[in-house]
């Protein structure tokens, strides 16, 4: 479709004498393209807009890209050549460039110590569509787990054990599915062992003298409390490979205490001239930087000398800095002014000059419920797909159009649309009856009209690379509109590489489904004239091809049959 915006508006700049932008023309609901420039022109040449844009469109003739010109309201309005669109269409098949940029992905890294809940996968889904989407837009990416096995709450559970807890049998009971499993054990202690950590001074002395020890650099204590963060890690990468997350790389943050890293930090630090030390610890007075906070610094070091969450942050980024071209993190809305104390200490006190971004999404709220992993309230992402699964069993039995594969593919990627669906920085309430939606604005909506090509295609009984003779003339209106919008699938990819928006992708592929829904209804395939078939069999391919390929982007199966 960029080829046509460009088109069109070096045409349109030619007409009027100024300049104008592909992003200019807008959508318009008498042509495929509208544009404003004779409204932006008329107030300097004291002229109507309306004379003005009927001068302008009777300059324009049709060609190669453009179809009509009109002017209608003081709009320029556009209608793109259609035989030429559906030859592009058809013959299309470019591959994006390589742009040479590599790009450092971290994301997920769920705290070890339980299963990845619901309210978690977000983070995840988000990180590994952005993933997919970056790839596809030309760029290298290396996506990168930050393993948190160490700090308070790996110690907890790592005094725990070491005292012989036993696990919380109603808990095992509550989760007797996945009892067994190396994270849910963890988590059957973690409970029991947070409890205690508030209510039994002695064991909370124990747990701290044990982080300064590790932090210290005894190796002991520090492979006592890494074990249960890897042992818990082993059981919640089950549940990705589930959701068919992959992770190039697994960074612990162990690491940066054992090789001095966090050390060489805190050197640095100090030797600032905005550094900061009282009773509450040693930071940075980042005030001068827009970031107030309560105690007048932004903490690094608690007073008994151990190390915080930032400072082992901003080691861990120092070294990702030197593997890529751009950092990109995945952060919940909680921790928007973490990551200004981090890029601010990296900038200002570091001299870090390379990008370093964020996206920041809001948490899911299942059906309006709050969990919390401390008291035992979770809602396991395990369960989430397990309920997915079985609903979608039931549909599929209902409608007889697949088996239990079918089922795995329509109930895990209905989870995963709904959730990516919606911008990062918006709310989610997840419910089941918008989730599994076979007509609406859901996954399964979209995977149907996969399966549906499919048939048609198997139906039709021709090899696609056999056919020669096409008419590329369209009439129909919902046949221009499928082609429009399988137009659009690049650009949109492009812009959701750009801004980072793999919900751009989901809401895309609703408005193709949408499309090809209004050409099954009115545009008869099968049946059609020979050159008006092979057309339209060719569009029922590349919109087969298109559904596909976006849905890889969401990291969603495209079921062939249902």
């Amino acid at each position: 479709m960029r080829q046509f915006r460009e088109h069109i508006t070096g045409v349109l700049a030619q007409a009027c004498g100024v300049s104008v932008s592909p992003e200019e023309l807008k959508e318009s609901p008498v042509a495929d393209f509208g544009s404003p420039i004779a409204f932006q022109m008329a107030k300097a040449l004291r002229r109507n807009p309306k004379e003005l844009s009927d001068e302008i469109a009777a300059r324009i003739k049709p060609d190669r890209y453009i179809g009509e010109v009109s002017s209608e309201g003081g709009y320029v309005n556009f209608t793109i050549n259609y035989p030429e669109a559906c030859r592009m269409l058809i013959n299309d098949s470019r591959k994006p460039k390589r742009k040479g940029v590599r790009i450092l992905l971290e994301h997920t890294s769920v705290n070890p110590t339980g299963p990845v809940h619901v309210g978690r996968i977000r983070n995840t889904l988000i990180g590994d569509c952005l993933r997919r989407v970056l790839f596809y837009g030309g760029y290298d990416v290396d996506t990168h787990y930050y393993v948190n096995d160490i700090g308070k709450q790996v110690a907890i559970i790592a005094s725990g054990l070491a005292d012989g807890m036993l696990p919380d049998e109603q808990l095992k009971s509550k989760y007797a599915s996945y009892a067994a499993r190396e994270d849910y054990e963890v988590f059957f202690t973690y409970v029991g062992a947070n409890k205690r950590f508030e209510e039994d001074e002695a064991f909370a002395a124990k747990v701290q003298s044990m982080i300064k020890a590790a932090e210290s650099g005894d190796d002991k204590t520090l492979r006592m409390i890494t074990s249960s963060a890897e042992r818990c890690l082993r059981g919640q990468l089950k549940t990705f490979t589930r959701l068919g997350v992959h992770f190039d790389v697994f960074d612990y943050e162990s690491a940066l205490i054992r090789d001095g890293s966090v050390d060489e930090v805190m050197i640095k630090v100090r030797a600032h001239p905005k550094f900061v030390k009282n009773e509450v610890g040693e930071g940075l007075d980042l005030s001068g930087y827009g970031i107030e906070k309560r105690g007048g610094m932004s903490v690094l070091a608690r007073s008994d000398g151990t190390s915080v969450y930032l400072a082992r942050d901003v080691a861990y980024h120092l070294k990702k800095v030197s593997l890529a071209d751009r950092l990109i993190n995945v952060l919940g809305e909680d921790h928007k002014v973490e990551f200004q104390e981090l890029k601010t200490i990296l900038s200002e006190v570091f001299g870090v000059k390379k990008s370093l971004e964020a996206v920041h999404f809001s948490f899911v709220n299942f059906e309006g419920v709050k969990f919390s992993t401390r008291r035992g309230e979770i809602a396991s992402a395990d369960e989430l797909l397990d309920e997915a699964v079985a609903k979608a069993q039931e549909e599929v039995k209902k409608r007889e159009i697949g088996d239990e594969l079918t089922a795995q593919a329509v109930g895990i990627g209905a989870v995963k649309f709904h959730i990516i669906k919606t911008t990062p920085n918006k709310q989610i309430t997840f419910r089941w009856n918008d989730a599994l939606n076979f007509e609406g604005d859901s996954g399964p909506y979209v995977q149907y009209a996969h399966a549906r090509s499919c048939r048609i295609l198997e139906k039709a009984g021709v090899s696609l690379d056999s056919i020669k003779s096409v008419d590329h003339v369209v009439n129909e209106p919902e046949e221009k509109k499928l082609v429009l919008k399988l137009l659009q699938f690049e650009d949109v990819a492009e812009t959701a590489a750009n801004q980072l928006r793999p919900d751009l992708v989901a809401a895309y592929l609703l408005d193709l489904t949408a499309a090809y829904g209004g050409f099954y209804m009115k545009c008869p395939v099968l049946d059609a004239e020979e050159k008006v078939r092979n057309r339209r069999l060719l569009l029922v391919a590349k919109t087969r091809h298109t559904i596909k390929t976006g849905l890889d982007l969401l990291g969603i199966e495209a079921p062939e049959r249902m």
